[in-house]
């Protein structure tokens, strides 16, 4: 069975026509819940890290949010920011934001949560020597515990993004004992005040997590015990569902929802995501130190042909990095990116390449992202250049690429963010640890600024265009197709809540 989860067209605006389906009802995600009974999740991607700020991949939150409660939640459908850890919030002038904590909750290891906590957990976030998310907070000038319950935050500039941060990475508040005894090992020993307790993590193999006792929402979490299964190849995913070995899988490839579909037993969710395809440009070196060398990528790929091949029609060729519909998005650089053959050849013939070039990619051990390399690879051959590419995991992808500048591209899917300014941030920002090479394209920070300061949509959507025409004249990052989030889930599991995000919060699920 198919279900399109139609409501978050409306809500968020984002086009649903490439998420197929039929007439079926949805999984009943409001049938009763009830305690006890363990989940097996098939996740195609293991963690690159543990501790939510260390980490660099965009799938990591799936394995994050059980341990780690945020100072915001979000709507699943809207995406508006809701109270988490952080029950309200207050701008007493544009560059401050007073935060009010809740009372009661405690962190695993049995520390009281509090305002000294929560400024401690954002310093840490801040710090360039062990974050990889210091770029999202670029905003911050200071953070002060201004009560037992409060948490005071001064701003360098205005910025209407901070919010939705929280509901993120920086927002995931780690416990101040976890961190003074693990230091540097941190990640091996996850404390957090999220509905489970960190058990075990077999690297690239599994992660166990097993009930929280003391956990502040009465009667939650259902579940005794999560196991985290990491499934580099799709296919084996989809055996284990079969074979009960597992009971989700997160993020299955577009490739296999007729697979899933034909299975008995289990239904097939597909929503509208925030899920974008696109390659990371090496800066530091040639040849993509070259813009010409870079906008030659961008026309020489097909992304109608990439639809068919790869997706089978269930994605959305883009050119910008929000997809269609959604409010950031602006619907007149949607197809910037003509594929155009004979102008790939005259680029790189302006970037001092005229007989073609020899390129280096990396991308993450994943049944997917590896045949999008390949399709990749069958169409740059076409225009001169020669792509070749490994493959390794995403804590790996992360040094090679983004640390040690090995490789001359990184090609994966940018799964979004929830708000807006971080992606745009954390793609386009000369500091951002995702720009390879630390390259500043003129007029970009300007536009980022304004883009974030906005106090309506309508002033940041405005803003984010210009992000965009930047993004698109100097190709920073460049974006392919937008994709739905496809999960696959056996009819026993109860309170599947998908959300626009496109990352999965398994968390409060129940079985039987």
């Amino acid at each position: 069975m198919r279900v399109k989860v139609a409501g978050l067209v409306l809500a968020v605006g984002l086009v649903a026509a490439a998420c197929g389906g039929n007439d079926e009802e949805p999984v009943d995600s409001s049938a009763p819940q009830k305690a006890g009974g363990e989940l097996t999740v098939a996740d195609p991607l293991a963690p690159s890290s543990l501790d939510p700020v260390a980490g660099s991949s965009g799938g990591d939150q799936m394995s994050l949010y059980p341990i780690f409660d945020r100072l915001v939640n979000f709507d699943p459908k809207t995406l508006e920011p809701q109270p988490g850890l952080a029950t309200e919030w207050s701008y007493p002038d544009p560059q401050t934001l007073v935060l009010t904590l809740r009372e009661g909750v405690t962190f695993q290891d049995g520390t009281p949560f509090d305002g000294e906590a929560v400024k401690a957990s954002l310093e840490r976030a801040l710090d360039k020597n062990i974050s990889k998310i210091s770029a999202d907070l670029s905003m911050i000038d200071s953070i002060e515990a201004s009560g037992p319950l409060e948490v005071t935050v001064h701003l360098n500039r205005p910025d209407t993004s901070l919010i939705l941060i929280l509901a993120d990475r920086a927002g995931m508040i780690v416990s101040p004992t976890a961190v003074t005894k693990e230091g540097a090992d941190f990640a091996q020993h996850p404390v957090g005040a999220g509905p489970y307790t960190f058990e075990k993590y077999v690297p690239n193999d599994q992660m166990v997590v097993t009930k929280n006792l003391d956990y502040w929402q009465d009667g939650k979490p259902y579940l005794d015990q999560i196991t985290f299964k990491y499934f580099t190849d799709q296919q084996t995913a989809n055996n284990a569902l079969q074979g009960d070995q597992a009971d989700i899988v997160l993020n299955a490839d577009l490739a296999d929802i007729s697979t899933l579909e034909k299975m008995s037993g289990v239904s097939v969710v597909s929503e509208p995501s925030l899920l974008t395809d696109g390659c990371y440009f090496n800066f530091s070196r040639p040849p993509f130190d070259s813009v010409e060398a870079r906008q030659a990528i961008a026309v020489a790929i097909d992304r109608d042909a990439l639809n068919k091949s790869y997706a089978f029609g269930e994605a959305e060729p883009t050119s910008e990095v929000f997809p269609a519909g959604y409010w950031a998005a602006d619907p007149d650089l949607q197809d910037t990116f003509t594929h155009d053959t004979d102008r790939a050849k005259e680029l790189l013939d302006e970037a001092g390449h005229p007989d073609g070039l020899s390129i280096t990619g990396v991308t993450f051990q994943d049944t997917g992202e590896v045949r999008k390399m390949e399709i990749y690879q069958e169409q740059l051959k076409e225009v001169g250049i020669d792509l070749t590419f490994e493959v390794f995991d995403p804590a790996t992808v992360a040094q090679k690429f983004f640390t040690e500048h090995s490789y001359d591209i990184a090609c994966a899917s940018w799964s979004g963010r929830p708000d807006p300014s971080q992606t745009a941030s954390s793609l386009f920002s000369s500091t951002s640890f995702y720009n390879a090479g630390s390259y500043a394209a003129p007029g970009m920070d300007d536009a980022l600024a304004a883009a974030a300061a906005g106090q309506t949509q309508e002033e940041r959507a405005e803003a984010f265009g210009k992000v965009t025409q930047i993004n698109q004249e100097y190709v920073l990052w460049l974006p392919f197709l937008s994709e739905p989030n496809v999960t696959a889930i056996d009819d026993k599991v109860r309170g599947l809540t998908p959300n626009a995000y496109g990352k999965i919060d398994v968390s409060f699920l129940s079985v039987g």
